[in-house]
């Protein structure tokens, strides 16, 4: 967003945040969520379980990002090592893929062929637009396909690779960002920095909406880069009627240690493992931190 303001807010140095890696998403009908997300955003299935015990999917965005499906079952946990930390699929979440800015009118046509209504809001200026496009998916969840310029100097951990056209799929090459709601908007914005690590990069002047990069520090959002966010508001609705997110369950690439050293400090529940750090938040969201592969 341009028309925001810069605050201070208590982080380290530099943040031991490098990337955003997977988001996981609560669906009412699994079968239903797999076959909208392969056929309209042309993810790829990696696995799939339904039973009684766990209803969950995970499908393929790119090389090192996936998108995570989570069907509720009645008293079972979706995935057993999590289930000390209550872990959810999001409700209502706002999140946002990456396409070319290029693919932006095409991927209007295969919205439209879909069905699917969109909105575009141009979220820089006449002189330098920065525009996306917002959609829902058939169970809330409120989806924005922004554009992004990958000769940009402002570059993620792992860059998206653009991969060959398709017939009647969205040209997704990469997950931009998690929107998340916050009830205590104010120690939220000193919480994240301080409790994990974040970097915290602005907010906005009309509402509560607080802006953090993934990435060593803190950078301009918008026109065209092809960083990753995490984007924190209070419950109100948001941009395009979109909502942020509850009980999430979000993973990102991060120096697990240093991570791991302020959720001691900060005494939040957490398991370490194999996989890497999952941390219980305050306000129900479970965030996951593993290194990125070599």
């Amino acid at each position: 967003m341009n028309d925001s303001q810069t605050t201070t807010a208590p982080q380290a140095a530099v943040s031991p945040l490098l990337d955003l890696a997977s988001i996981t998403l609560e669906v009412n009908h699994l079968a239903r969520g797999v076959r909208f997300y392969e056929q309209v955003l042309g993810l790829e299935r990696l696995e799939q379980e339904a039973g009684n015990t766990s209803s969950v999917a995970t499908l393929r965005v790119n090389a090192h990002q996936t998108l995570s499906l989570w069907q509720p079952v009645t008293r079972q946990h979706n995935d057993a090592r999590l289930a000390p930390l209550q872990a959810r699929g999001a409700s209502h979440l706002h999140y946002a893929f990456q396409v070319q800015s290029s693919d932006l009118p095409r991927c209007k046509d295969v919205l439209d062929e879909h069905g699917l209504s969109w909105q575009e809001i141009n979220l820089g200026t006449s002189d330098a637009p920065d525009r996306g496009l917002y959609f829902f998916d058939p169970f809330g969840h409120g989806l924005e396909l922004r554009g992004v310029n990958l000769a940009d100097s402002r570059r993620p951990y792992f860059l998206p690779s653009v991969q060959p056209a398709r017939p009647h799929v969205l040209p997704i090459i990469g997950l931009r960002e998690a929107a998340l709601a916050f009830q205590d908007y104010s120690t939220m914005k000193t919480h994240l920095p301080q409790a994990y690590g974040f970097a915290f990069a602005k907010e906005q002047e009309d509402r509560d909406f607080a802006q953090f990069t993934l990435a060593p520090h803190p950078e301009p959002d918008g026109d065209g880069t092809p960083r990753r966010w995490l984007y924190a508001w209070d419950p109100q609705v948001g941009l395009a009627d979109m909502l942020g997110g509850d009980h999430a369950l979000v993973r990102f690439y991060a120096d697990v240690q240093a991570v791991t050293r302020r959720v001691k400090q900060a005494g939040l529940p957490h398991l370490i493992d194999e996989v890497g750090l999952a941390v219980r938040d305050p306000e129900g969201h479970v965030f996951e931190f593993v290194e990125p592969p070599a």
